[in-house]
């Protein structure tokens, strides 16, 4: 399979090449998947002056380029898709430099969006966390991007102060995007099943090895949940992950608890409700908790039938991954949806088939 590029870290670059003035970077590729999509065509609509920013579903474009565009002194004019709208936001009607406090534990979107856009302001700026930092990875990710575009962050207890004033460089050997351990996390989880897929272009070397992609836990974890046995995962800092586990969690004998689980019913769907369904269809018991979730699996095929994927692409592509395990065939309601961070997903599972 020929995975797409990290979605989380294609964000992120992009909006550094926009603020260090390289527009090249954005022009719309086929392989764009439908949220990175999103991010250039915002970007975009910046660069060209208009206010009208069409993020789609995209969570990560519209809480990174929020803060962004006030800081630019742009009053957006968000249209959003889906359940997008009524997802967690924060809305900026101007940015300022100074102390903003914000907590941590809702979305780190909303911290790496300040980030982002507190530098380019006149004066210094502080960001105060009132609760504690949930998937701190992807915050070290945008702090590793600012500094690659020259942009200096200060850690402090509290949080981060901001000096203002500051100058985004491009990088002189131009943007450099990781492959997507996101992605990958279901072609592994297929061959931790059974299967024995390759990566195409460059193979696993697509992947870094020491990448500050949360989901590159997705290996450590799959070890975790081989053999028989109660096994006990958490999530909270990687929750992207917890549709394709659950559904390798099913596949295997003995009881899995994921804990750190609250945050998933504020995804693109409610992920806690949505996995629950599955499995159920499935033929697989499992317990939904305010924050963790078990699934009491006896090493039996999977049961096949008609499952709705909620619309969520995630959970479209972990319904296939149960497929390859299931005893009958499997009907998914919506596989259009995958286009959200892998567009080729299906079609390169229906070559797959042997």
């Amino acid at each position: 399979m020929r995975l797409p590029v990290s979605k989380s870290h294609a964000h992120r670059v992009l909006a550094a090449e926009f603020l260090a003035g390289r527009l090249a970077s954005l022009a719309p590729s086929a392989r764009d998947c439908d949220d990175v999509a999103a991010t250039k065509r915002c970007l975009l609509a910046l660069a060209s002056g208009s206010a009208a920013l069409d993020c789609g579903e995209s969570g990560t474009t519209r809480r990174l380029l929020g803060p962004v565009a006030a800081a630019l002194g742009v009053k957006a004019e968000w249209k959003m898709r889906g359940r997008l709208a009524s997802r967690p936001q924060i809305e900026y009607a101007a940015l300022l430099p100074g102390l903003h406090e914000l907590p941590g534990d809702v979305s780190s979107q909303f911290v790496s969006g300040l980030l982002f856009a507190l530098p380019i302001l006149g004066g210094d700026s502080e960001i105060a966390l009132t609760t504690p930092l949930k998937s701190r990875g992807y915050v070290d990710m945008t702090l590793c991007v600012l500094r690659d575009y020259g942009i200096s962050v200060d850690e402090t207890e509290r949080g981060f102060r901001v000096s203002g004033g500051q100058r985004y460089v491009a990088p002189a050997d131009g943007p450099r995007i990781e492959g997507d351990w996101s992605s990958a996390a279901f072609v592994l989880s297929m061959n931790a099943l059974g299967s024995d897929i390759g990566f195409a272009d460059g193979g696993a070397g697509s992947l870094s090895s020491d990448s500050l992609q949360p989901d590159r836990a997705v290996a450590q974890m799959l070890d975790v949940l081989s053999g028989e046995g109660e096994r006990t995962l958490d999530v909270d800092q990687c929750p992207d992950l917890f549709p394709v586990l659950a559904v390798v969690a099913a596949c295997r004998k003995g009881e899995t608890v994921f804990t750190g689980t609250r945050r998933l019913r504020l995804k693109e769907s409610d992920r806690v409700a949505a996995m629950a369904d599955v499995l159920g269809r499935f033929g697989v018991e499992c317990r939904a908790g305010e924050d963790d979730f078990a699934v009491d699996a006896k090493g039996s095929p999977l049961a096949g039938g008609a499952f709705a994927s909620y619309g969520d692409h995630r959970v479209a592509m972990s319904i296939a991954v149960g497929a390859t395990r299931a005893n009958a065939a499997v009907e998914i309601d919506d596989t259009a949806c995958a286009a959200k961070s892998y567009p080729t997903f299906f079609e390169d599972f229906r070559k797959l088939a042997v």
